[in-house]
């Protein structure tokens, strides 16, 4: 990785098939065995109510800072190839349905990309207690790219009534 170019990247990872804690876990370490991720900080995980679909089991959550100097859609292939080796599947019918690994690119350095493939930030990380509370515990001051706001302003203004505990 070359350090002088490395931009802070904030991911978020859920789970709720098999065991979710240990995928998540799993994941974690996986997405830093790529040689243009380093692992910096990861929140606790969290224990979530599904937020759309309701008919499915609690999620498991957590958010990791890491720094990458890799190209951002390079960056999103990455990451769909861990979820696929986590055995994703994506079913048309329950988009926000189960799944086994989930993996969010919520913020990218100061990066903001408007793209069919890809938004960063993330689109709804602000309207999600399951990004803002471990988001929070990494760095509740943290100045979202484009905004005025922290995670803690929009922790304040959430309108998710959610379930979400720390495990």
């Amino acid at each position: 990785m070359d350090k002088t170019n490395y931009r802070p990247l904030y991911l978020g990872f859920g789970s709720n098939l098999g065991d979710p804690g240990h995928l998540v876990t799993r994941a974690i370490k996986e997405v830093a065995s790529n040689p243009h991720i380093g692992f910096v900080k990861q929140s606790s995980l969290w224990r979530t109510q599904a937020l759309y679909d309701l008919h499915q089991p609690d999620f498991v959550n957590a958010v990791v800072k890491y720094r990458s100097d890799l190209d951002p859609f390079e960056l999103l292939d990455y990451l769909n190839l861990i979820e696929t080796r986590f055995l994703r599947r994506r079913d048309p019918l329950r988009p926000k349905g189960p799944r086994t690994l989930d993996i969010d690119i919520l913020f990218y350095g100061d990066l903001q990309i408007r793209d069919a493939r890809l938004h960063i930030p993330h689109p709804r990380f602000h309207e999600r207690k399951f990004i803002l509370f471990p988001m929070a515990e990494i760095d509740v001051n943290y100045q979202v790219p484009g905004t005025s706001f922290s995670i803690a302003d929009y922790i304040e203004r959430c309108p998710d009534k959610s379930k979400v505990e720390r495990i």
